[in-house]
């Protein structure tokens, strides 16, 4: 066995074990009334790695959850597996099939307000369901990208209106991808891509009990999902974007 896979198995293998008595997600786990009502935005985010979306601990559901805690009125929240994009479309197709339909219409369409928040491969698969909107004409308002990992071109399709990238290239072997960049400049701005790095402040972050083996081969990976600053910065981002706000 290659020592990258070897490694790799390491990371995924806890994460497997945690859920082998947990069953898989499905659609009917999503809260939001569906259709959502105009003018209603869903903020969906996507975990990384095979956890749970519903595991409060990580980063992603946690600040879903902390999002939700807000009670902003119009604005649902949502998490989804990485490997569930399925699910995340078809839960944006319905949230925005106001006539009920079966299809969304050109108006409909027009109306959808998405904003996308995600983590490792969730990171990643942020990119690649944008993609997919970009195909339904679909507009998404602010996708966030953290230390996305996996193969990409890394590159933000022109219907994300903005877009910012946190990333880490400290020593080990899972490291963030340094760059997202606007497939058309001209529609998407990219606020930044932000090199962040934990070389000698690896005790400065409380990383809790079930993740602490997977520290020992993730690394400064695993301690930016407890960088409490970072996700506060996230969560404001994708609040401001809810609202429309620069």
């Amino acid at each position: 066995m290659r020592p990258a896979l070897h490694i790799l198995l390491l990371i995924l293998l806890p994460a497997a074990a945690a859920r082998a008595d947990s069953r898989n997600q499905v659609f009917s786990d999503f809260a939001t009334p569906l259709p959502v009502k105009p003018g209603e935005t869903l903020v969906l985010g996507i975990v990384g790695g095979w956890e749970r979306w519903d595991n409060p601990a990580r980063c992603i559901r946690r600040t879903a959850i902390a999002i939700r805690r807000r009670e902003l009125k119009g604005i649902w929240v949502e998490t989804v597996e990485n490997h569930k994009l399925d699910l995340a479309e078809r839960l944006i197709r319905e949230a925005f099939d106001f006539d009920r339909d079966g299809t969304l219409s050109a108006g409909e369409v027009k109306q959808a307000r998405i904003v996308l928040f995600g983590q490792s491969l969730g990171g990643r698969a942020v990119l690649r369901l944008a993609r997919t909107l970009n195909d339904w004409g679909v507009t998404v308002g602010f996708a966030a990208v953290i230390d996305a990992y996996g193969k990409d071109t890394y590159a933000v399709p022109p219907n994300v209106l903005k877009a910012a990238n946190w990333y880490q290239r400290d020593p080990g072997f899972v490291k963030g991808a340094p760059a997202i960049s606007a497939a058309d400049p001209a529609r998407t701005r990219i606020l930044f891509n932000r090199l962040v790095s934990y070389k000698g402040r690896e005790n400065e972050f409380e990383v809790d009990e079930q993740s602490r083996l997977q520290r020992v081969f993730m690394g400064a990976h695993l301690i930016m999902e407890f960088d409490m600053p970072l996700w506060r910065e996230v969560e404001e981002l994708v609040i401001s974007a809810t609202r429309g706000r620069d």
